[in-house]
């Protein structure tokens, strides 16, 4: 996959994206063995985790780092399915090096949002995660890759590794190494194909194990 070119599309997130992203995301993230389970009730849990992610996007879009890719446009050749189908392909949401998730003066709504969504028991465990994550994140400056989903009605098409290489793209020409946690085992072997390295192992309770994964930025003449 060396020099292989950027797809069209790709762009710099948007306010304007906020419905989209959360919508792509809640889907994404709907069973994943990580954050399917901090919404616990399986009823509620669409609900719940929108409010949540629509939360944390609206949170990333301070910042400049987050990328999304746009369907084709008309006249374009597009082989996503027509049924359903939304404005973006695939969704990244980044932070640049130094940031955190969440903003300072932040905080006091999160921690509204999520009493509100959640019981006692699962927003402790949501806090819990939250933290062995920012315990686990190295010190070293990165660009940190925090989400990264595929909209239902494309999934199958290689959208989010195409949007994440072009993201990477950019990170490597910024000599800017990149980081992430990957809460689906069945991704891992995605990212190590491009280039990303085991970093350490959180524990969460009930025993899930998540990889985290750090790149040092490539030669822009062989990455990929």
């Amino acid at each position: 996959m060396k020099n292989e070119p950027r797809p069209h599309g790709v762009r710099q997130a948007a306010l304007t994206d906020l419905d989209e992203m959360t919508r792509i995301l809640t889907s994404a993230f709907l069973d994943d063995p990580v954050w399917g389970l901090s919404f616990p009730d399986v009823a509620t849990r669409p609900h719940v985790a929108g409010a949540y992610w629509r939360f944390m996007v609206g949170e990333s879009l301070r910042f400049s780092e987050s990328r999304v890719l746009e369907r084709a446009h008309e006249g374009e050749a597009d082989s996503t399915p027509i049924g359903g189908r939304g404005s973006l392909r695939a969704v990244s949401v980044w932070y640049p090096p130094g940031e955190d998730e969440i903003s300072d003066e932040a905080h006091p709504a999160y921690e509204a949002l999520v009493g509100e969504l959640l019981g006692a028991e699962a927003a402790a465990a949501l806090h819990q995660a939250g933290a062995r994550f920012a315990e686990a994140r190295p010190s070293d400056p990165h660009a940190y890759l925090t989400l990264l989903g595929v909209a239902p009605e494309a999934r199958g098409g290689g959208y989010g590794m195409a949007l994440l290489r072009a993201a990477l793209a950019d990170y490597d020409q910024a000599g800017i190494p990149t980081y992430l946690e990957s809460s689906n085992p069945a991704n891992d072997a995605r990212y190590e194909r491009l280039e990303y390295r085991p970093h350490a192992i959180v524990e969460l309770a009930g025993g899930a194990r998540v990889q985290t994964y750090w790149r040092d930025p490539q030669d822009a003449r062989t990455a990929f």
